[in-house]
């Protein structure tokens, strides 16, 4: 009776096995998602503050003191209110930077949003951006659930973001 029983369940635990084998064609490439334009802002910035070398790497804290921004369904200015707070390393040969800042937006009807971002720079001198949004306001409130990305340019006492937001491929 066992030797039957643990036969079955052999039998049993090949079948199932089996049923999970992976394909031997690759797998379509999915659709990739989408981007819609948000905005793209222009900011000015203060005096970068030098915190030095901690355990993390090389702080500096840039205060972010005004700009404005504009966009198919929202447009405004940015605060006296917010800085960047970038961290850069190094290991080995290679150095990293990447920003971490935290502002406030106002549109033009008066809603108030924060926004956050963070993302690392690239090669071609460009920071690629992760950006999330908080606002109470009735009128904007679907930028909460909006996930964001952005590609920032550094200037002379200035930054410009250009923000899209991504959207999920056509027919999934």
């Amino acid at each position: 009776m066992f030797s039957k029983l643990v036969f079955v369940l052999s039998t049993l635990a090949l079948a199932i096995q089996g049923s999970y084998a992976r394909p031997t064609s690759p797998a379509p490439t999915p659709a990739p998602p989408g981007l819609n334009f948000l905005y793209s802002l222009n900011c000015t910035l203060g005096t970068a503050i030098p915190v030095g070398t901690g355990p993390r790497g090389s702080r500096i804290v840039i205060p972010i003191t005004g700009g404005t921004f504009q966009g198919p369904k929202l447009k405004g200015k940015i605060l006296n209110l917010g800085a960047d707070w970038a961290l850069s390393s190094t290991s080995g040969a290679e150095s990293t930077t990447n920003v971490d800042t935290r502002y406030q937006l106002v549109t033009d009807d008066g809603a108030n949003i924060f926004i956050q971002t963070n993302g690392p720079a690239k090669k071609d001198g460009k920071i690629h951006l992760r950006m999330t949004f908080e606002t109470g306001s009735a009128k904007y409130f679907w930028l909460n659930s909006v996930v964001a990305v952005g590609i920032l340019t550094t200037g002379n006492g200035f930054v410009a973001i250009d923000a899209w937001e991504v959207v999920s491929p056509v027919g999934l």
